[in-house]
């Protein structure tokens, strides 16, 4: 409930309210946080009050028509159900014809039917035939595409989402009669649970749209062998109480057909509270080996196949250790993630604790890794550094700003415990005095290198220099406005670098008041690229503890980026032509990425960030024009890369990258092709 005050009240146009007809409304609102829902209210004749969401987009625009019937009255908008902080202003209040009502509408769902597929249409309910038969119902199923919101109803989405119709099973049932073989199933019931719970898991397993011959449930109070199971079936452990989605099958039959020589199969899932109800979806990341050393992020909804007798995992421990040493035996093109739930698991008392739960179990880590707990039950990996430390030659772009500059370089000088180090300082026309004065002191006092680009500034050809005079093995790209937190962040960063396959690691960073800047960077959400958990509490694990947990991603910042020279070099550095100020570095990653190399973001290497203080914010003409050409070249450059983060899920908003729900995933059911 809103008290009156949160009410702004709207004066109804000619002050009539004894007719009944179209509303134009028309208004702009701006938040520096979540809105929540927009609502306007009125009071119909008979005293009732009426309410109706207005969908507001990502730029603040509102532009909706609403019915009002005869004698409403005391009209009134909400501009936030959440109380943000906002500005909001009503443009235009008129009364429209009928005609142009439905113009209007017409206008809005036609470019949503050409730019939606067929398939995302139908789950959306946005059927052909309510341009003619029900032209308001297809006006507010797009208006709850176009609502900038954050969806969190997770009840809402699962109903317009997750819900198996009648006709979808017989579908179903047709597509699989069309395939003809399909995989064996073998089901092993694992743990302990009360009679109730287990009779809940069984008829779950009796619902799924799969024929029974193909599927084998074998009970089981502990871990077993499948020794003596048929070559080639595929093996599920279902801890009792767990309950199975009803397409769960269909979706690994249809992505074996996809990927025939896939050997683990995962999926997202999401759990059960005391009364059976669904909440707490994970949806989960394509193939992420350092996010499975973190966290048993795939949990129980992971499907092997049996070339040779294995263990069946009892408990999570044990879940969790066959899923590091499954990592060990796989390729990476051999592991595959289903972006669909496919499992309901119950609600565990308390939040997991992967280092307890794994830890004792774990008795073939690699040679020189050390296993620790770190917060919120996530487990840190030490990675081991060579006897003979790598050069690390940390490169820093500046232009005056001493009081910026001074923190980061004492900070790299007195609290960086890595000692092979390197401190490249290039000065892009730096005319303070004080500036200049300190940058003859540090080459004097510290051997830190000053090197003069004397041309417009262009960060990437900076950083391209900068790399052709630096020494070391190792490059750091390190921004101007940042400030050591701690002493062992090189020491991590170099140890991740180090690891097989891995091309470039990145950092996390707070603001000053010690929220969270940067915890890796989305690519797609957002619309180009943004950072992961932005605002968030330093001690806050983030979405499914993502924001405490060493993982690979598409991209990091190169406000503190570590790479390896020759691969910088091999891949030309920094985009300097299309990319001089933005997204150069998340356009470095994608390459490396395009290489066939990681990015690693861990949360064991932490700073201070005061962005974008040496250059400031774009604000002039000329400025946003350049921008816009950057985000213009990279929408084109990284077309296809954009619409899909394998760091991320279909299924979340690609509105921003904050893990909410998705208005419309991106997620084509094989049977409604």
């Amino acid at each position: 409930m809103h008290s009156n005050c949160d009410w702004q009240s709207l004066m109804l146009p000619n002050s009539c309210s004894t007719r009944a007809g179209w509303l134009l409304i028309l208004g702009t609102l701006r938040t520096s946080h979540k809105r929540g829902e927009t609502r306007l209210r009125w009071q119909c004749c008979q005293g009732i009050w009426h309410e109706q969401v207005l969908p507001v987009t990502r730029r603040g625009t509102l532009q909706e028509v609403v019915f009002l019937p005869k004698g409403a009255s005391q009209l009134a908008l909400l501009a936030s159900s959440e109380g943000a902080d906002y500005q909001f202003e009503i443009t235009r209040l008129e009364w429209i014809s009928s005609v142009e009502s439905i113009w209007r509408r017409l206008r809005r769902i036609g470019p949503f039917y050409q730019r939606l597929n067929a398939q995302k249409r139908r789950r959306l309910g946005l059927r052909w035939h309510l341009w003619f038969t029900d032209l308001q119902q297809a006006y507010d199923l797009v208006g709850k595409i176009r609502d900038d919101k954050p969806l969190h109803a997770y009840e809402h989405w699962l109903a317009n989402f997750d819900v198996l119709h009648h006709g979808e099973r017989l579908a179903i049932n047709r597509l699989l009669k069309r395939w003809g073989k399909l995989p064996d199933i073998c089901l092993h019931l694992v743990g302990e649970g009360d009679e109730a719970a287990h009779k809940r898991t069984l008829a779950s397993i009796k619902a799924l749209c799969y024929p029974a011959a193909q599927i084998t449930v074998l009970e089981q109070s502990s871990a077993a062998s499948t020794a003596g199971r048929p070559s080639g079936e595929w093996q599920w452990a279902i801890p009792v109480g767990a309950q199975l989605s009803p397409a769960a099958l269909v979706w690994l039959a249809h992505q074996l057909r996809l990927t025939p020589n896939a050997k683990w199969v995962y999926g997202d899932h999401d759990m059960l509270d005391g009364k059976g109800k669904r909440c707490s979806p994970n949806f989960k990341p394509d193939w992420n080996e350092t996010l499975l050393y973190s966290q048993n992020y795939i949990g129980w909804c992971g499907l092997w196949r049996e070339e040779g007798a294995s263990q069946v995992p009892g408990d999570a421990g044990e879940c969790h250790r066959w899923w590091l040493q499954l990592a060990g035996q796989c390729e990476a093109g051999h592991i595959v993630h289903i972006p669909a739930l496919l499992m309901h698991l119950p609600m565990p008392v308390q939040q997991p604790n992967d280092y307890e739960n794994m830890a004792r179990r774990l008795t073939d880590v690699p040679a020189g890794v050390t296993v620790e707990p770190a917060p919120h039950g996530i487990c840190r990996w030490r990675w081991p550094l060579p006897e003979q430390l790598p050069r690390v030659s940390v490169i820093i772009p500046t232009r005056n700003t001493l009081a910026h500059l001074r923190p980061c370089i004492e900070s790299l000088i007195q609290h960086t415990h890595y000692p092979n180090l390197e401190i490249v300082v290039m000065d892009n026309q730096s005319d303070d005095a004080d500036a200049l004065a300190y940058l003859d002191h540090i080459s004097t006092a510290y051997g830190v290198r000053v090197i003069r680009w004397d041309h417009p500034f262009n960060y990437s050809a900076i950083n391209n220099a900068a790399v052709r005079e630096a020494t070391g093995e190792l490059i750091c790209l390190l921004n101007n406005d940042t400030e050591v937190l701690n002493p062992l962040w090189l020491d991590e960063m170099v140890s991740q670098l180090l690891r097989p396959g891995v091309g470039a690691v990145g950092a996390r960073l707070f603001y000053t008041d010690g929220r969270i800047q940067h915890a890796g960077d989305a690519v797609g959400p957002g619309g180009c690229a943004d950072h992961f958990h932005s605002g968030l509490s330093a001690d806050e694990p983030g979405y499914q503890r993502r924001a405490v947990s060493a993982q690979e991603l598409s991209a990091v910042t190169a406000a503190c980026l570590l790479t390896h020279r020759q691969l910088y070099v091999n891949l030309g550095g920094l985009d300097e032509v299309n990319l001089p100020v933005a997204f150069n570095d998340v356009d470095y990653c994608l390459r490396v990425g395009e290489a066939g190399m990681r990015i690693v973001w861990t949360p064991f290497a932490e700073l201070y960030h005061h962005e974008s203080v040496s250059r400031g914010k774009d604000a002039t003409p000329q400025q946003l024009a350049r921008a816009q050409q950057e985000l213009t070249y990279m929408k084109k450059r990284w077309a296809q890369r954009l619409k899909n983060d394998p760091a991320y899920n279909p299924n979340l908003s690609y509105d921003r990258p904050d893990f909410s729900l998705s208005h419309a995933p991106n997620v084509v059911l094989p049977w409604m092709n």
